[in-house]
């Protein structure tokens, strides 16, 4: 598939992106903040309010705790269909150690910008409100929709709190801009977090058989854990791989000389679209319990052992051969980029949307997730910026003047 020549009224748009502009957008925002955890993301909303206001959209901050507003920003005549739906979120990930550069000055360098959230999604978010901006510039009644949550990179608060607050909507698809490299993402993998306690019995070291060690007994969880990471694995879903197991934390005890009576095992499990999170949790203690009764260690009989799921986030798969995602490639080469398709094995907020509206989303933006995102010296090619915001500005503008048949029409 290769570019096609874009419309008089396309290439106007086009013309209004400023790749400076943009570049400096995401500047500001990374220089705000928005830490998770340790900070709030109320500055970020209240930037990107700003800016959003100050060229025409109509802007909504639904708080969802203090100091962590949602944003919901629209543009465009919404009576006869809300267009596209784009979605980011405001936090970022603490700045950790290890930089050489200051984390959150956001120096440009060359055709780079360094600092914790420009690829991880500062950089997105920027080059969707240009996208906006210039569509709107030039065909203001064409319909688009910005949605910004809080606290995704940790407990998802934000969009649980918007698909419980917003009424299903008529949007043709959900474009996330998550840092992708310019790849459009057609499915993902979900992601849950779960907390495992182990209660046991404490006593003196010297006499360990009188206790019931759960630091002990949190090993035949493990074991528990491991045994279904190698099932899955061996049982792989045909597009998006196998879902995994990875143990976070492992806390517990209270001194060398002390039977431990207490551990907490803090767990990562990768998801398929179709698993159930809470019946994984049910299978895992299941599991868990009957290893332990059946090790017949000291005090076992006094071991219990809970758990809680303390975070879901679905996946989505979008079929690749689709309308939807030939028409996204195509705006994608439109804009200068590759076309590239692919799967993500990172989770991200597009199930909620999927789920909620009943509509297909994909994964597109700048920056690299797995060599660029959470690390020292974060950063995102301001060129990549440009050509998102190109695709970002085809797509809403093809999207919103489709009909009721697919994204946009057919070329």
């Amino acid at each position: 598939m290769t570019a096609t020549e874009l419309t008089p009224d396309e290439q106007r748009v086009i013309d209004r992106l400023d790749p400076d502009a943009i570049a400096e957008l995401t500047a500001e925002l990374v220089r705000v903040g928005g830490e998770n955890p340790g900070g709030t993301e109320e500055a970020t909303a209240t930037r990107l309010a700003f800016a959003l206001r100050a060229l025409g959209a109509e802007v909504s901050l639904d708080l969802v705790e203090p100091g962590r507003p949602n944003l919901i920003a629209r543009m465009g005549d919404h009576s006869l269909g809300d267009g596209i739906l784009f979605l980011g979120h405001s936090d970022v990930v603490p700045a950790g150690e290890g930089w050489t550069r200051d984390s959150y000055a956001c120096l440009r360098e060359g055709d780079a910008l360094y600092g914790r959230g420009t690829t991880d999604m500062k950089g997105g978010l920027a080059a969707v409100v240009s996208a906006m901006a210039a569509v709107n510039a030039e065909q203001p009644h064409l319909p688009m929709t910005l949605v910004v949550t809080v606290d995704e990179e940790l407990g998802a608060k934000g969009v649980h709190h918007y698909v419980a607050n917003e009424p299903v909507g008529t949007y043709r698809a959900c474009i996330v801009a998550e840092p992708t490299n310019l790849v459009t993402i057609t499915a993902c993998r979900g992601a849950m977090n779960l907390r495992v306690d182990i209660e046991g019995a404490s006593a003196h070291a010297g006499k360990p058989d009188e206790g019931a060690n759960a630091i002990v007994a949190a090993t035949d969880v493990i074991a528990a854990i491991e045994a279904d990471d190698a099932r899955l694995r061996d049982r792989p879903h045909p597009v998006l791989g196998s879902g995994n197991w990875s143990v976070g934390t492992v806390e517990g005890g209270h001194g060398t000389s002390i039977v431990a009576d207490r551990c907490t095992l803090t767990v990562d499990r990768r998801i398929l679209p179709e698993e159930d999170p809470f019946a994984i949790l049910d299978n895992l203690l299941t599991d868990a319990r009957e290893r332990i009764r059946a090790g017949a260690r000291a005090g076992a009989e006094r071991i219990r052992v809970t758990g809680e799921v303390e975070m879901v986030m679905p996946g989505f798969e979008t079929d690749p051969e689709s309308d939807l995602v030939a028409r996204v490639v195509r705006a994608v080469k439109d804009a200068g980029g590759a076309g590239e398709t692919g799967v993500w094995t990172a989770a991200c907020e597009g199930g909620f949307v999927h789920r909620h509206h009943g509509i297909d989303v994909l994964v597109f933006g700048p920056g690299d997730l797995t060599t660029q995102a959470h690390q020292p010296d974060e950063h995102v090619l301001v060129s990549d910026l440009h050509l998102a915001a190109r695709a970002y500005a085809l797509l809403a503008v093809r999207a919103a003047l489709a009909g009721t048949q697919g994204i946009m029409p057919k070329s």
